[in-house]
């Protein structure tokens, strides 16, 4: 199988802007309502630090883009390719952690954090789609 780098890293750069402004539309529909949480949980306030922030997106977009390139040959190139490997993203990122906070009681009800994965998942659906769209062989 044969893996164009060039391309791979111009998709996870789009996929990358793609979950950037993903998460500000996240941030606008779940914002209030993650921060009530965090301080009915006594949590300290939030201290963002841009640079992991940015680390995070690029390799989660990388990620993306690695996953669609890998099963194309096997599910050929298109949108449900892409597909499939933005559900295969979420569920590595997102279910995987979610299921550790829940585990781990982190002062957030399950609820809330189902909640959390299931508004975040078109926003790793529509980043896998548009890096696929960048990527080619």
């Amino acid at each position: 199988m044969h893996m164009n780098f060039k391309r791979l890293l111009l998709g996870a750069v789009t996929a990358s802007v793609v979950l950037f402004a993903g998460e500000v539309g996240f941030i606008l529909i779940m914002g209030k309502t993650l921060m009530a949480a965090r301080e009915a949980a006594g949590l300290p306030d939030i201290a963002p630090n841009a640079l992991l922030s940015i680390l995070e997106l690029v390799i989660t977009g990388t990620l993306l883009v690695w996953l669609y390139a890998s099963i194309k040959a096997r599910y050929g190139p298109g949108l449900l390719t892409a597909i499939r490997a933005g559900v295969a993203g979420w569920v590595a990122v997102v279910v995987l952690s979610t299921i550790h906070m829940i585990g781990e009681n982190l002062g957030f009800t399950p609820s809330l954090l189902v909640l959390v994965a299931a508004v975040i998942f078109p926003v790793f659906l529509a980043s896998a789609i548009a890096g696929s769209w960048v990527y080619r062989d």
